[in-house]
């Protein structure tokens, strides 16, 4: 499950904004606090390369209506990389909030903003991605356990059905050929699959061979 004790290490910071003046003061008012901190004038592709080399633990991104749409695709490019992201926009209008939904912002803020709040929002943020990440990889890992039990039990039920086994004989001799193999269970599983789809293919076929025209 997430984790919320987490120790206040040192973030790294990419300050995106619609001017490089912007995104120049921004970063010097968090510049003082201890994290390192970069200034990235928005730019699609030039900031998205910027941002993916300094490889940041959270994106702070300034925009305003003007470049809203720039500041939207910029966004959906960086997420790929994964930091957290925290959206700053002079109104909370409508717009602002489209913006913030689509973009998959973690934290929105209306300026004006002091310096503290904006460290502590990005702080948030950050934790907030990490627990997103783990709830994704626990996610992913229940799927793929409920995907392997359904394809043993897939197994199973055609060993008995080809076999005249009981499920548990079924299940014994999956697990005596996953050891002889050295394969894991849900690999000698698919195998069965593989081979009995394989098989009921060629009786079809040799049916129909053999059928008068």
């Amino acid at each position: 499950m997430p984790t919320h004790d987490r120790k206040a290490e040192p973030l790294r910071v990419a300050v995106v904004a619609d001017t490089a003046g912007a995104a120049g003061e921004i970063a010097r008012a968090l510049t003082d606090t201890g994290h390192t901190v970069r200034p990235v004038p928005l730019g699609m592709r030039s900031a998205c390369d910027r941002v993916r080399e300094l490889r940041p633990s959270a994106v702070l991104l300034r925009t305003s209506p003007r470049t809203f749409p720039l500041a939207s695709a910029f966004a959906r490019a960086a997420a790929e990389g994964g930091p957290a992201l925290v959206l700053l926009t002079p109104t909370g209008s409508r717009q602002s909030i489209k913006l913030a939904l689509d973009s998959g912002a973690l934290i929105h803020l209306v300026e004006p903003v002091p310096s503290q709040a904006l460290l502590a929002a990005v702080r948030v943020a950050v934790a907030r991605a990490q627990d997103l990440r783990e709830l994704r990889a626990e996610l992913i890992k229940t799927r793929e356990t409920i995907h392997s039990r359904r394809a043993v039990e897939r197994a199973k039920a055609i060993l008995m059905r080809r076999f005249e086994l009981t499920e548990d004989e079924a299940h014994r001799r999956l697990q005596r050929e996953s050891r002889n193999r050295n394969r894991r269970l849900i690999e000698t599983a698919w195998h069965v699959i593989r081979a009995d789809a394989a098989l009921a293919a060629h009786e079809k076929e040799c049916l129909a061979d053999s059928t008068p025209t």
